[in-house]
């Protein structure tokens, strides 16, 4: 009996899958589920920055605030007082913040240059004093009102700039919004057209 069925030859099986389910396509669904998974693309939601979407209205007054007094040291450094590096940094810093910044945060930027103008101009009037140091409040309070008159035109500049920039982003944003909203209508109504 053992010599005959050693001569048998039994015809090769092909591994079935699990009983009563019928081996279907492969798609591309299946492609990721098996091994390939997505990586999340969106970093986590920060103070400063929302995920890839652009900065919040924090992360764009802390950016402007460090370019500004980076400015403001440099230009007490080489003139003495505020020049023209903190008012070109500065309006930069405006302009660089109103293109990234998240366009439900555009208000915030639009009102954020006065009060970062503000805070790098008394501090810098108040710690480096253009009369110098052997005045009072009253020195310091006349220093600071004569920087905030005379660097008043670089914040101008950034101030229109930041309007310009966030009234064309929210009007983009608005356009893309409605022809979302149309498209989502549009699917909605195709795909729960009348069956008969």
């Amino acid at each position: 009996m053992e010599r005959y069925l050693a001569h048998v030859s039994l015809p090769d099986r092909h591994p079935a899958g699990p009983r009563g389910r019928a081996e279907r396509p492969r798609g591309p669904a299946d492609r990721f589920s098996s091994g390939q998974r997505r990586r999340p693309t969106l970093q986590p939601t920060t103070v400063i920055s929302n995920n890839r979407r652009g900065l919040t209205a924090f992360g764009a007054a802390l950016v402007t605030l460090i370019i500004g007094a980076v400015g403001a040291v440099a230009d007490v450094a080489v003139f003495g007082s505020l020049g023209w590096i903190f008012g070109v940094l500065f309006v930069l810093a405006c302009l660089g913040t109103a293109l990234r910044t998240h366009v439900d945060d555009l208000v915030g930027v639009v009102i954020m240059p006065p009060l970062a103008y503000a805070a790098i101009t008394v501090a810098v009037g108040f710690l480096h004093p253009a009369t110098g140091s052997g005045g009072g409040l009253r020195t310091k309070a006349i220093d600071i009102g004569s920087e905030l008159i005379l660097r008043a035109p670089s914040l101008l500049i950034a101030e229109l700039l930041v309007i310009v920039i966030a009234l064309v982003r929210a009007r983009r944003a608005t356009v893309a919004r409605r022809e979302r909203a149309r498209a989502m209508a549009a699917r909605a109504r195709r795909e729960g057209g009348p069956s008969r």
